[in-house]
């Protein structure tokens, strides 16, 4: 809503009101991407940002708690622990106050944190347009390589062992028209195999694609789309993963190089 501050001039005020299971999916955002980025910017609904290591692009649909919002807080690893003491409210409010001084306020019916609004220009994960991630991920149906559900089971697993690995990628191994995922550590002494027996699309001589560990380290609700394609031009893959985080749609996508055995 717009409400008159002075003649001529308006103070833009947008007041948001979050049920108790809607604010816990806001925080559950936050949570699952406070190790992964340093902010977040919300542009009409919807988060599209690289993650700090720049390996991978997320793309999260918040419209069905925030519709046509746009808001950015900074340090959200921090700010997660202030926003924690409303969970479980009956409902709280966000207010987004576009004056001179641009704030968030965080409320319910006894305490409120106001929040300062960044200055766009200088937050590290900046919203991404479409045709800025179509530049980098054009995917095409026919050059499709593997198209397989990891069970949520499955993501945890890669999520502790690698974490326990102390590695930041896994290995997709191709093998004909067999394709396997597995990760080890630098020194190769230890060794896991998480799915193997994957049915290709197409069929590729020995190769392998390390994949960042980033889309493995969210909590999912739902398993998880995973789809690799080919780059008709190089010898890279790129890939997309699709689940949902309580009531929200999210999607990453990486980039891989493929590498021969023989390279290898």
């Amino acid at each position: 809503m717009a409400k008159l501050k002075n003649e001529g001039e308006f103070l833009m005020e947008r007041v948001v009101k979050l049920e108790a299971s809607e604010y816990t999916d806001f925080l559950s955002f936050i949570t699952n991407l406070k190790d992964i980025c340093t902010d977040i910017d919300i542009r009409d609904g919807l988060v599209r940002q690289r993650s700090d290591d720049k390996t991978s692009v997320f793309e999260i649909d918040l419209s069905s708690i925030l519709p046509d919002v746009s808001m950015a807080l900074t340090y959200i690893k921090k700010k997660l622990e202030l926003l924690k003491i409303f969970q479980g409210q009956d409902e709280v409010t966000i207010t987004i106050n576009e004056d001179e001084q641009s704030h968030y306020l965080f409320s319910d019916n006894v305490s409120s944190i106001k929040v300062l609004s960044p200055t766009l220009d200088f937050i590290d994960n900046k919203f991404m347009t479409t045709e800025e991630l179509e530049s980098i991920f054009t995917m095409n149906e026919e050059d499709l390589v593997l198209d397989y559900t990891i069970q949520t089971m499955i993501t945890e697993r890669v999520r502790v062992i690698t974490q326990t690995f102390n590695t930041l990628a896994i290995q997709v191994n191709f093998d004909g028209e067999q394709a396997s995922i597995s990760a080890a550590t630098q020194a190769k002494d230890q060794f896991a195999n998480f799915v193997r027996d994957i049915i290709t699309n197409v069929s590729l001589e020995k190769c392998s694609a390390n994949l960042s560990t980033v889309p493995f380290s969210l909590d999912y609700d739902t398993n998880v789309k995973f789809k690799m394609y080919k780059d008709e031009g190089q010898d890279i893959t790129l890939n997309s993963f699709e689940s949902t985080l309580g009531s929200l749609d999210i999607k990453i996508f990486t980039r891989s190089a493929l590498v021969k055995e023989d390279e290898g």
